[in-house]
């Protein structure tokens, strides 16, 4: 699951900014720049140190809207000294930051954490506190086109670990846009394990107490789901921090969820029953994983970012094995029907905000789209092209791109107007898709008590054949 509530403001400031209107800078022009030297807290300690030193700050406002009540000790450095300064509502003032200010505070992890109870929040894990990065950054509002960079000073190195983008000259990089994504940073006790996957590094993070199957099964199934994701692209498409946390119950992986903007991260809850066995039925890994491989679509095209994973989730494990093709088929006829467009909706999916538009909405579009793509050009070329394309000329999910992007580079790789027409007409017009056409034409026949039956002889079976295979035909 990609969050894309937090980013909005962003997308909106990316379109005044298209517009004409610029972000905000200091009076003097430049541009704001924010620096963060953080100290993790020791064993026994729930204090993170930070320095921040705020140049050209937009505004005399400091604010961290996550962690008002959890800030302590928040101090302007002046001269020799330094002198509190005082929360007003809930910001501090501080006017020397317009041009530059150095501020120093501690975060009470503890306290932030304390009132959390969902995953978009600081929360604590065993001897571990996991949040985003920018829970803890106090910083001015707005807080304009700002680069923040975030280094570490002193302490324990080994009780810090963020999926932040790293900086060419050490430490990490972020822009103010994408603080909405600021990725998944942990303090505290946890353990580490390097997972080599083809063309890329996961540094898997175990939270919490080992999971009843040992750490080494799990590091396998985080390394076996990323395979699969590897399997469609010939490598995966980049270094990512996976961060292990166990849930109360469940034998798979119960929850996930992926930052990725300023740095790819994914946090993957596993159920504390989890065991080997379970790892082929479970879909939540591929899924997560496969949000790495396209490119952030920041204020629109939701439907695509998770209909894309929710359609080619299931194939990439039936690519490797772990389910048949038939057991793929009966899946998508049981769940495609959710994708349909229902009385009452609005036309376009950008414009519906459930579940069902919103993960098979997306995964239709993605079936009628590689459908009427093999059959145009013979079997020549398939959604995987578009996938292929796609990441290699906007990248992945670090990087933002806009539904005209994808679409122009996708129907560049097969010559064809896919997209375009299906853009325009289901995703936009809302025109009604015959599923049961697609169905036909695959030869895909559900049969009594939920099974299908394949039918080799239908119009685009070999389309079919294709799909599961991961080939043209």
């Amino acid at each position: 699951m990609r969050l894309r509530r937090p980013v909005a403001v962003a997308a909106v400031v990316g379109l005044l900014t298209a517009c004409g209107v610029r972000d905000a800078e200091s009076p003097g022009g430049s541009l704001p720049s924010y620096t963060y030297a953080i100290t993790p807290p020791p064993a026994g300690s729930w204090l993170l140190a930070v320095e921040a030193v705020i140049e050209h700050a937009p505004s005399d406002r400091l604010v961290a809207p996550e962690a008002t009540s959890a800030l302590r000790s928040v101090s302007l450095v002046e001269g020799g000294g330094s002198r509190p300064l005082s929360l007003a509502g809930d910001a501090w003032l501080a006017p020397s930051c317009r041009t530059r200010c150095t501020v120093r505070y501690a975060v009470d992890l503890e306290a932030l954490s304390a009132s959390c109870r969902h995953m978009d929040c600081a929360r604590r894990v065993g001897d571990a506190v996991l949040g985003t990065a920018s829970a803890w950054m106090l910083r001015p509002d707005p807080t304009g086109d700002a680069t923040l960079r975030v280094e570490w000073r002193g302490g324990d190195a080994t009780r810090f670990v963020t999926g932040l983008r790293r900086a060419p000259g050490g430490g990490y990089i972020l822009r103010a846009r994408e603080l909405g994504e600021a990725s998944y940073t942990a303090f505290g006790d946890f353990r580490r394990a390097r997972v080599d996957v083809p063309g890329a590094t996961l540094d898997v993070v175990l939270l919490g107490e080992p999971l009843a199957m040992g750490d080494a099964a799990t590091l396998g199934w985080v390394k076996s789901a990323a395979g699969c994701v590897a399997s469609l692209y010939g490598r995966f498409p980049v270094d990512a921090t996976v961060f292990v946390v166990p849930a109360s119950r469940g034998d798979g992986v119960v929850f996930g969820r992926v930052f990725s903007l300023a740095g790819a991260s994914v946090v993957l809850l596993f159920g504390t029953d989890a065991k080997p066995s379970s790892m082929h039925t479970d879909w939540v890994a591929v899924h997560e994983l496969f949000h790495l491989s396209t490119p952030s679509f920041v204020g629109e095209a939701h439907w695509l970012e998770e209909g894309l994973a929710t359609y080619y989730e299931p194939i990439l494990r039936e690519r490797a094995g772990w389910m048949t093709e038939a057991d793929l088929w009966r899946h998508f006829a049981e769940a495609m029907p959710r994708g349909l467009r229902k009385e009452g909706d609005p036309p376009a999916l950008d414009d519906r905000d459930d579940i069902d538009s919103t993960y098979w909405g997306g995964a239709l579009f993605a079936l009628v789209a590689d459908v009427r793509i093999r059959k145009q050009t013979g079997g020549a070329h398939s959604l995987d092209d578009v996938l292929r394309a796609a990441l290699a000329e906007l990248g992945d999910a670090t990087h933002a791109a806009t539904l005209a992007d994808f679409v122009r580079v996708g129907d560049a790789a097969t010559g064809t107007h896919v997209l375009a027409d299906l853009v325009a007409h289901d995703a936009v017009a809302g025109e009604p898709i015959d599923l049961d056409g697609v169905w036909r034409e695959l030869g895909v026949v559900e049969a009594p008590g939920g099974s299908v039956t394949l039918k080799d002889d239908a119009p685009q079976a070999a389309a079919r054949r294709g799909i599961a295979a991961g080939r043209s035909h």
